[in-house]
């Protein structure tokens, strides 16, 4: 396994250097992808309206803690950073706010780090295009509507640390077809 690993990772950094393609005889440039691996970009970097490059804004807390408060609705797959720094100071990114993401209706996938505990009220409703998130064992609280018609969705798995549910938070998701519940008494 770990051989094909280091094959599939040779060949990845062998593509992603400016290749050529050949149509009907004409030389096109092909501008290279970048991949980013899980275990890179924890700590994104804010600009001074405390956005980051993925096009997410944050509320900055006097904690230490940084919630994601919005974004841009043009983006369609998100990776939440564990941290954000601001003026040389590094917070927890801890929560979903409230509609941070209501009305992305390109996004088709978010994966949430496991510094986060709480996903607001209708944090990612109409997300009608959303197919895949990840929901990790440090949530404890899920808002209400907070999947509110994410008509896309399919499946979801409720980790075990999740004590509460808001109502409707996944009301008027038309494809899904599976809830699992992964821990012992369900909320």
């Amino acid at each position: 396994m770990k051989k094909i690993l280091a094959i599939l990772i040779a060949l990845l950094a062998a593509l992603s250097v400016q290749t050529v393609a050949f149509a009907d005889g004409e030389v096109t440039e092909i501008e290279p992808t970048t991949t980013v691996s899980e275990d890179d970009e924890t700590t994104k970097t804010l600009n001074a309206q405390n956005k980051d490059d993925q096009g997410l804004t944050y509320t900055l807390n006097n904690d230490g803690t940084a919630t994601v408060s919005g974004c841009d609705r043009t983006v369609t797959s998100i990776k939440i950073p564990s941290n954000v720094e601001s003026n040389g100071q590094t917070y927890t990114v801890t929560s979903i706010g409230d509609y941070a993401f209501w009305n992305c209706s390109g996004l088709t996938s978010v994966d949430i780090p496991d510094s986060v505990t709480s996903i607001g009220n209708d944090a990612f409703s109409e997300c009608y295009n959303l197919t895949s998130v990840d929901i990790p064992d440090s949530v404890t609280s899920i808002g209400i509507g907070a999947f509110l018609m994410c008509r896309s969705l399919t499946s979801v798995t409720i980790p075990g640390s999740v004590t509460s549910i808001g109502g409707d938070a996944f009301r008027n998701c038309d494809s899904l077809t599976r809830i699992t519940f992964a821990g012992i008494n369900p909320p």
